[in-house]
């Protein structure tokens, strides 16, 4: 070992030997856990030192009238727990006695809604005559307001892993299926052709919304869950069109790397059932109503023979 040079102090100490360090922080800490306060208030208190007359006589009062608050207040919420219980349950029961009431009348109006679509249907079909009624059905079911049966493709996706950041505590949401997701695969199959779509069972109409409401997606305000199935009626090669296109290869590079479900299938005979009624919010008519019999107060078009003589 080489010896300091003279007149330099040597970091070791005055002696050669192992070199010694002081304790830092966290080692005293362990050393002496306890606040040396507290070993010098046992001190006095050993000694003798103790609370005499009327400061302990002033403390214990203290201590007595706070157990005794306390222990009112202990009282007072319980006892008040005790009688808002019966109003809570009277409210409980009031509720769900009118959310059974509600949901019968439901019930018995939408029976009462059904019994008045078989009848209109049966009277346009008596009137109309069957070449009518079969151009009718038709276009209800490429709007999709009648159930349909063919063959097509089957696409599945499926929510991936979800990670969580053990230093922030950030969910990492990129396997999750999205909103936009869904609405790529609607509109691809579309591209290729199909007929008709439906997500997890609810069929698209022109008038469909695909949404994302915090972690849900909303199908026509409907929520659909992880898996999610896109059925769609179309050519023989739809399910083949779509996984070679853009949609798919998107979403097998989704399954890649962010472990999202990606898969597409042929289906054979499969039905969609009819979407909800379109609500009619306004119309017009088509062409200009005939003018009244006798009547002179509409304008002649411009040009014609009537003008002049």
């Amino acid at each position: 070992m080489t010896r300091p040079v003279a007149g330099t102090p040597d970091p070791d100490g005055p002696s050669s030997g192992k070199r010694t360090y002081g304790p830092d922080f966290l080692t005293a800490l362990f050393q002496n856990p306890l606040d040396p306060g507290y070993a010098d208030a046992a001190a006095r208190r050993a000694e003798g030192f103790r609370r005499t007359g009327t400061r302990r006589r002033v403390t214990n009062a203290v201590a007595m009238v706070t157990l005794a608050a306390v222990g009112f207040l202990l009282v007072v919420g319980y006892q008040q727990t005790i009688d808002d219980a019966p109003g809570r349950t009277k409210t409980r029961d009031a509720l769900i006695d009118q959310v059974q009431s509600r949901r019968e009348q439901a019930e018995t109006l939408q029976a009462r809604a059904d019994l008045l679509a078989d009848q209109v249907a049966a009277l346009r079909k008596r009137e109309l005559g069957g070449a009518a009624v079969a151009g009718i059905r038709a276009l209800e079911a490429a709007t999709g307001l009648a159930a349909v049966r063919g063959s097509g493709a089957k696409i599945v996706l499926a929510d991936g892993p979800t990670s969580v950041d053990a230093v922030t505590g950030e969910r990492h949401t990129e396997g999750q299926v999205k909103d936009t997701d869904l609405q790529l695969a609607a509109n691809a199959l579309w591209s290729a052709g199909a007929e008709a779509i439906a997500v997890n069972g609810y069929r698209l109409t022109a008038t469909s919304t695909i949404r994302q409401a915090g972690e849900a997606i909303l199908v026509d305000t409907r929520p659909v869950t992880t898996p999610y199935q896109v059925v769609a009626i179309g050519p023989a090669d739809l399910s083949t069109d779509f996984r070679n296109g853009y949609a798919g290869k998107f979403f097998q590079t989704l399954s890649t790397q962010y472990g999202l479900s990606f898969d597409t299938a042929k289906v054979r005979n499969v039905t969609l059932n009819a979407a909800p009624e379109l609500k009619l919010r306004s119309a017009s008519p088509s062409t200009a109503p005939p003018a009244p019999s006798g009547s002179s107060s509409a304008p002649a078009p411009s040009g014609s023979p009537s003008e002049g003589g």
